[in-house]
């Protein structure tokens, strides 16, 4: 902090400075930028798929992952348009965050529908094309294809970058949604309750005015199959 504070009244006295340091920073990212990329893609290369198989490997978050995606679905086919809505799932409910959101009060009657409706037979409400499954997918391929091109050609040039992002443009919806069907969702929820949602700001009216990135919490619940508390 002393070092920022230091460097900002330099500048501030000798703004002339600025061009020189600048100039250094932009050689110093660009001579940096392949190191951090290669280290970046061997990265993404062993931990992404790791993540997968965490989730792939957990039924309970699978299947709340799913009705994370067919409540921000439902919540879509009702305004009629792409919401800005991001979410995670864990073992007991899933989060909904973003300035998009509805009223809680909406957002539990979408989530209700779509259990429902994924009980009655509509599991693509399960996928969504905006998840984080599908950008990890993109960061995955990106990497791959990177390492790859670099391992086959030994060297590093901006060609490399370009063949690697085409491939993974190409090929990141569709792996993505695959990713999301065999490994991050579950569709037959069945067996899953919703109880109840929570919201985590400044509270109930005031939240929804005053922070748009306000998120909630949609409670579940695991119950015996036959053995209903709702719908």
């Amino acid at each position: 902090m002393p070092f920022i504070l230091m460097l900002l009244l330099i500048f501030f006295f000798f703004p002339y400075l600025i061009l020189p340091f600048l100039i250094f920073f932009i050689i110093g990212s660009l001579f940096l930028l392949p190191y951090v990329l290669i280290f970046n893609s061997f990265y993404n290369v062993i931990t992404i798929p790791w993540q997968i198989i965490k989730i792939a490997a957990d039924k309970r978050v699978r299947k709340n992952h799913s009705l994370e995606h067919a409540t921000v679905n439902v919540l879509e086919e009702r305004y009629g348009r792409n919401l800005r809505i991001g979410g995670l799932a864990y073992s007991n409910g899933f989060t909904l965050s973003g300035p998009d959101l509805p009223p809680p009060y909406e957002i539990l009657d979408a989530a209700r529908e779509g259990l429902l409706r994924m009980r009655r037979g509509e599991i693509n409400l399960a996928l969504h094309p905006r998840c984080g499954t599908s950008i990890a997918a993109a960061n995955f391929l990106f990497s791959l294809a990177f390492v790859i091109v670099l391992i086959f050609y030994k060297h590093f040039n901006l060609l490399n970058i370009l063949v690697a992002f085409l491939l993974a443009n190409i090929l990141a919806k569709p792996f993505g949604i695959m990713l999301q069907k065999f490994f991050t969702t579950h569709p037959d929820v069945e067996d899953v309750e919703i109880l109840d949602i929570y919201g985590q700001g400044l509270g109930y009216p005031f939240e929804f005015f005053l922070n748009p990135n306000r998120t909630y919490f949609i409670k579940t619940a695991d119950v015996k199959r036959g053995f209903r508390l709702f719908l």
